[in-house]
């Protein structure tokens, strides 16, 4: 398990982290046979409807299918993050100190793995869904206009407002999480497709954990305590509303699964307002950021005391002491 104790320090990390030569995900992937959709694409226990009663109760087929629909959510979802967020926020920081040619090798590395990753989430969009993903137009994801615009704002100004380097370490750990439990599944039960990707994206998303950490203690620590209590909360706040709690987009996802499934009508409201309710659900909430999901992410929460305040989103965090080296 990567632990935050473990991570590499800099300057010598960052050389390390950008020592190996970058390659494409994508380059020894077969693209053209057609989806295997009688395979599942994510790990059946990172889709929120698990930790629903009403999951038990869905046919076989019918939880295939909602577990497919959920990955291309998520695809979705990382490309989104990866094309855009951390695409702006990673240029700005390239930049910040024309001087330090290690930061800045490895902050265009980690925005140059960012563009090929998504490029194999589109791919593999493309391939699940020819007639949805044309475009790289989202199908399931829906992000209201202002709160698009604050992020775009918020990625492109990264110094100003250093909650962007707690965004990445947040969502690059948890995508850490999500290829480790898609590669344990048993057998050929993940279409391969799916299956290769993420075990190709897991080593490049390691790395960008180390990065992250350097990225927060150079550009964060160093802060007044207003900007850092103003970063906690904005960060608790960015957690709760868009990262932890099902919403819109798994709504979407349900609709979806109805739509082809119409015999499922009947049960759609029950599914989402049991839905609604996973945010009081300790499993849940364990298998989205926990000690054991997003651990770099925690030691840190427990060794910046502003940070504290997200056990009252997090379920599955009580800060620990920091232990001192």
């Amino acid at each position: 398990m990567l632990r935050a104790a473990t991570l590499p320090r800099p300057p010598a990390a960052l050389r390390r982290l950008t020592a190996t030569p970058a390659r494409r995900v994508t380059d020894d992937f077969d693209w053209h046979t057609p989806i295997d959709r009688s395979r599942w694409f994510f790990c059946e226990t990172l889709t929120p409807l698990y930790y629903a009663p009403i999951y038990r109760e869905l046919a076989p087929d019918h939880r295939r299918r909602y577990n497919q629909l959920t990955g291309m959510l998520a695809n979705e979802l990382i490309s989104l993050l990866e094309s855009e967020f951390l695409d702006a926020a990673l240029t700005a920081v390239a930049t910040a100190d024309p001087a330090d040619s290690e930061l800045r090798e490895a902050v265009i590395r980690f925005r140059d793995d960012e563009a090929r990753h998504a490029d194999a989430w589109d791919r593999l969009n493309r391939l699940s869904e020819p007639g949805w993903y044309q475009t790289r137009q989202p199908r399931l994801v829906t992000v209201s206009a202002p709160v698009r615009a604050l992020s775009r704002f918020i990625a492109r100004h990264p110094l100003l407002v250093p909650v962007v380097f707690w965004v990445q370490l947040v969502q690059e750990e948890r995508s850490v999480e999500i290829s480790r439990r898609c590669m344990r599944v048993d057998g050929d039960r993940i279409e391969p497709r799916y299956a290769g990707v993420y075990a190709a994206h897991l080593h490049d998303e390691v790395r960008h954990v180390q990065i992250d950490r350097h990225l927060i203690e150079r550009f964060y620590r160093p802060r007044s305590p207003a900007v850092r209590h103003v970063t906690a909360r904005l960060l608790r706040g960015f957690v709760s509303r868009l990262l932890l709690t099902p919403g819109r987009s798994s709504f979407a996802v349900v609709r979806r699964l109805v739509e082809e499934s119409p015999e499922l009508a009947p049960l759609k409201s029950r599914i989402r307002a049991e839905l609604r309710r996973l945010t009081a659900s300790d499993e849940y909430h364990r298998m989205m950021y926990s000690r054991e999901s997003t651990p770099v992410t925690f030691d840190l929460f427990d060794r910046f005391e502003e940070f504290h305040q997200m056990q009252h989103v997090l379920r599955a965090y009580r800060p620990r002491p920091v232990t001192q080296s």
